[in-house]
């Protein structure tokens, strides 16, 4: 099978990893990982705003919500998001639905909270349809460093705390109204007899640039 890729992010994994995230023209979410399904190398040439001719395989026995894996046979470079074009157009275009206002309306209000703010889901709470999407704060994220970066949420009642796992260097404070790209980790169980979960990160956020009414045929 073979689809066009807007690649949308690069998030740091374990190993001298790097998970790719892209998005296809027709709007669906994927994953690039290699043919052996492993994710890419850390000096992949993958980069956010190139788009790519992926040849693909479906990853065999995905686990929701990580439905979005792919296995890239081949691949080949098609050029870059034209300027003037943002993220936010692209899949506005395509009808991508962005969660918006405050975290709780994040992956079909299924996330759960620790005492401390950081979100998770679990199979008991119910398990959304897919492991990635965007949201557009109407708040002021702002940075904290506690155990790597966070983005925090300011609430009278609580905050919330959403860990940061992209590559770019990290801001002070993420506007409100910017473009944001959340995703869940894996499952993971820390202690033996825990209940696996997957935790709420945060991928990257995209500039709003100036919208564009360039037709669909011009994005590369």
């Amino acid at each position: 099978m073979k689809e066009v890729v807007l690649i949308l992010s690069k998030t740091q994994m374990n190993n001298n990893q790097v998970c790719v995230g892209g998005l296809t023209p027709k709007g669906r979410y994927v994953r690039l990982l290699d043919e052996d399904g492993h994710n890419q190398p850390e000096d992949t040439d993958l980069a956010p705003k190139q788009a790519w001719e992926i040849e693909f395989t479906e990853r065999p026995h995905n686990v929701p919500p990580h439905v979005e894996d792919i296995l890239v046979k081949n691949r080949i470079r098609k050029g870059n998001l034209k300027d003037g074009i943002t993220i936010k157009d692209f899949i506005e275009k395509r009808k991508i639905p962005i969660w918006r206002g405050h975290p709780d309306n994040l992956f079909d209000k299924l996330i759960q909270w620790t005492s401390s703010g950081s979100g998770f889901i679990d199979k008991e709470g119910g398990v959304p349809k897919h492991s990635v999407g965007f949201w557009i704060s109407d708040r002021d994220l702002r940075k904290k460093d506690y155990k790597g970066v966070r983005y925090q949420y300011p609430s009278t009642n609580c905050w919330r705390s959403i860990k940061y796992k992209g590559l770019d260097e990290p801001v002070d404070i993420i506007p409100a109204g910017t473009l944001i790209r959340v995703s869940l980790a894996r499952w993971k169980s820390f202690e033996e007899y825990e209940t696996p979960k997957c935790w709420l990160q945060l991928s990257g956020w995209y500039d709003l640039g100036i919208q564009s009414d360039e037709d669909d045929d011009l994005l590369f």
